[in-house]
C-alpha cells in the first residue's frame, strides 16, 4: 500500500547544510565551548538543547561556557548558515509538488529550533508547502533519536506512522523514524559519508535517486 504522508528532515535533506554545520562546529563552535576534542558523530542530529545536556553530563568533557552562551554560539552561526550559505536540495520543489499531486501529505520534522526552521521556510518561500512543520521546541518530549518527533508529526496529520515514509540523513534521524514505526529512506551526501545509516529501509546517494525511489514507493 502506498504511504499517506512523507516527512522530510531539514538539515542535509531539505537544505544542504550538513557540511557547513560540521565545518563550523569543528573550527569555531566546539573549540569555543570546551578544551577537549569532541567527536562530531556523538552530537550530530541532536537538538542543540540535547547537545548541551549531553556534553554537560559527560564526564570526559568540560564545558567552558554557560548554557546561554552555548546556545548563543549556535544561534549566531545559524543566522549565517541559513541566510547565506544554505542551498535547497536539487529538485526539492518539484519533489514536493510530485508528492502533493498524488494526494499525499507532506511534513518537515527537524531537531533544529523552530526559529532556525523559520529561517529556511522564509528564505526559500516554503511556508505553504507542508501540512505540518515541527522544530525541536514544538515537541513536548525528547528530540531525535527518540521516536517522539515523528510520532507527533504523524498525529498532527492524523495518519498512522505505519503509513508514513521519513527521509533522513543521520544515524539519529533514521533511528527516530524507525522507532516511530515508519519506513525510512536515508540520503547520503558529502556531510554523512561515514555515518551509519544501515537501519534505514533504503539508502540513496543523491537527489535524483531520492526522487526516483520516492516515486516508486508512492506508486505502491
Amino acid at each position: 500500500m502506498a504511504p499517506k504522508v512523507v516527512f522530510f528532515d531539514m538539515d542535509g535533506v531539505t537544505v544542504d547544510t550538513a557540511v557547513e554545520w560540521r565545518t563550523v562546529e569543528r573550527t569555531e563552535i566546539l573549540p569555543a565551548i570546551t578544551e577537549e576534542s569532541i567527536p562530531q558523530a556523538e552530537i550530530r542530529a541532536r537538538s542543540i538543547t540535547d547537545t548541551y545536556e549531553f556534553l554537560a553530563d559527560a564526564e570526559e568533557y568540560t564545558l567552558t561556557v554557560s548554557r546561554t552562551e552555548f546556545l548563543e554560539q549556535y544561534d549566531r552561526w545559524a543566522e549565517e548558515i541559513y541566510r547565506n550559505r544554505a542551498g535547497l536540495l536539487d529538485g526539492y520543489r518539484e519533489l514536493l509538488e510530485n508528492v502533493r499531486n498524488r494526494g499525499i501529505a507532506v511534513g518537515l520534522v527537524s531537531a533544529s529550533p523552530r526559529r532556525w526552521v523559520e529561517l529556511v521556510l522564509d528564505r526559500f518561500e516554503l511556508g505553504d508547502e507542508f501540512d505540518v512543520v515541527l522544530g525541536d521546541d514544538d515537541i513536548d518530549g525528547e528530540s531525535k533519536p527518540s521516536p517522539i518527533p515523528y510520532l507527533r508529526a504523524a498525529e498532527s496529520v492524523g495518519i498512522d506512522p505505519a503509513n508514513a515514509i521519513a527521509v533522513e540523513d543521520s544515524h539519529h534521524g533514521v533511528e527516530s523514524a524507525v522507532r516511530a514505526g515508519m519506513a525510512c529512506i536515508a540520503l547520503r551526501g558529502d556531510g554523512n559519508r561515514e555515518s551509519d545509516l544501515s537501519a534505514a529501509d533504503l539508502i540513496v546517494d543523491d537527489a535524483t535517486s531520492l526522487r526516483e525511489t520516492l516515486e516508486a514507493r508512492l506508486s505502491g
